[in-house]
């Protein structure tokens, strides 16, 4: 198998390497790396960014011309954002709209939606939140009981969601909802997208245990929102949805892997001022941990030949979806396990190794087997798609 790029791909990945070398901002570089957009002037700082890396047409690079993207090729995508995760450029803002409510919009959305939606949700002039999960609906997603009752030209909407990440920020919602009770439950769900300052959302931020507040439950009161807001058929939004899900299980086919390639450099580095690195199960744990880096940018690559062909992200995307989710647990609790004692310290505390980063990491992995659909979901997945073992 051959994994080399060619001279014109190549030559794209200098081009974006040698931009971010001379415009990633100073502010960033002088010790801002780990901003998150936990603050309003983080978040502003990096809706600029965001801004600027669009204005040189670095976003959007593979989405039509005609609603702002690039109209480039997966391969040449796929480049620009390993390039950004190996030059440690600032994250962007709008990860949940472009990733995700983008793609539903260009696959299953009218030429209207299209040219109202993609070019500021682009620029991050719109900021979206994804309004899947609720109390009784996480896993078992088709579940979803938020309705919405088309009463002439307007859906009414009443229900709750929750874990809706970005919510106390956004402008935007693309929400799951039920539209017939009477149909079976795949069958009578409907993708809607709903204005967040109309008159009755209710947004109530979630402290979560590494004490960041990007979460929230989100209330609808009898929320009057057009017809023609809605994503495909009425009763369509399961496939929409399955869509929007395929790309964010799949999405950073070699981006991710590069982001675990600089982790994995932070952890090597802990164990060599540890002294760790002279110990033999330390030392094989290191190597295992480069071994499964190494197979997840070989699947990265299978995942991106498979997008190059125009076959698009299958239920193969849960296996990516299980496997980095657990590789993040494993080495952000061996990188915890390094800093002894000092692991309980949080940000901010003296003595805290590297500023608590490994006991944040921690924690936060947590959440990643949860989101995007649990890893027990993942697995059923697996087996009845990819294996066709049968269903008990």
């Amino acid at each position: 198998m051959d994994f080399r790029f060619t001279e014109s791909e190549e030559a794209y990945r200098a081009e974006v390497r040698g931009w971010l070398d001379e415009n990633i901002p100073e502010w960033w570089r002088s010790g801002h790396r780990d901003a998150r957009e936990e603050t309003e002037g983080d978040f502003e700082r990096l809706r600029t960014w965001h801004q600027t890396l669009y204005d040189a047409g670095y976003l959007g690079g593979t989405w039509p011309v005609e609603y702002g993207g690039q109209g480039r090729t997966q391969v040449e995508n796929a480049l620009l954002q390993e390039e950004l995760v190996r030059m440690h450029a600032p994250p962007t803002v709008n990860g949940l709209g472009i990733g995700l409510a983008g793609p539903a919009i260009i696959h299953h959305g009218t030429e209207s939606q299209k040219r109202r939606f993609l070019r500021p949700m682009l620029r991050a002039e719109e900021i979206w939140c994804q309004g899947y999960s609720e109390p009784g609906a996480g896993s078992d997603l088709a579940n979803v009981q938020t309705r919405a009752e088309l009463q002439g030209d307007k859906y009414l909407v009443n229900g709750q969601k929750i874990w809706t990440s970005g919510a106390h920020r956004a402008d935007w919602n693309f929400c799951l909802v039920r539209t017939d009770p009477d149909a079976p439950k795949h069958g009578g769900i409907g993708f809607l997208l709903i204005d967040m300052a109309t008159k009755g959302v209710e947004v109530q931020p979630l402290v979560q245990i590494n004490r960041n507040r990007g979460f929230s439950q989100v209330f609808y009161t009898d929320v009057e929102v057009p017809a023609e807001n809605m994503v495909g058929k009425p009763t369509e939004g399961w496939r929409v949805a399955n869509t929007v899900l395929g790309y964010e299980r799949g999405a950073g086919t070699l981006s991710r892997s590069a982001g675990f390639e600089d982790r994995f450099s932070q952890l090597a580095d802990l164990a060599r001022e540890t002294g760790a690195n002279e110990r033999p199960l330390e030392r094989q744990q290191l190597a295992q941990f480069a071994i499964e880096i190494e197979i997840l940018r070989l699947n990265g690559l299978r995942s991106l030949t498979a997008l190059a062909k125009g076959e698009g992200h299958g239920p193969e995307s849960s296996i990516a979806k299980v496997y980095y989710s657990e590789l993040d647990q494993r080495m952000a609790r061996a990188g915890n396990a390094l800093t002894g004692a000092y692991g309980q310290l949080d940000r901010g505390t003296d003595r805290a190794v590297a500023d608590g980063r490994w006991s944040q990491r921690e924690l936060t992995s947590r959440g990643v087997s949860i989101f995007s659909g649990t890893n027990q979901i993942q697995r059923n997945i697996i087996a009845e798609r990819v294996l066709g073992l049968p269903r008990r």
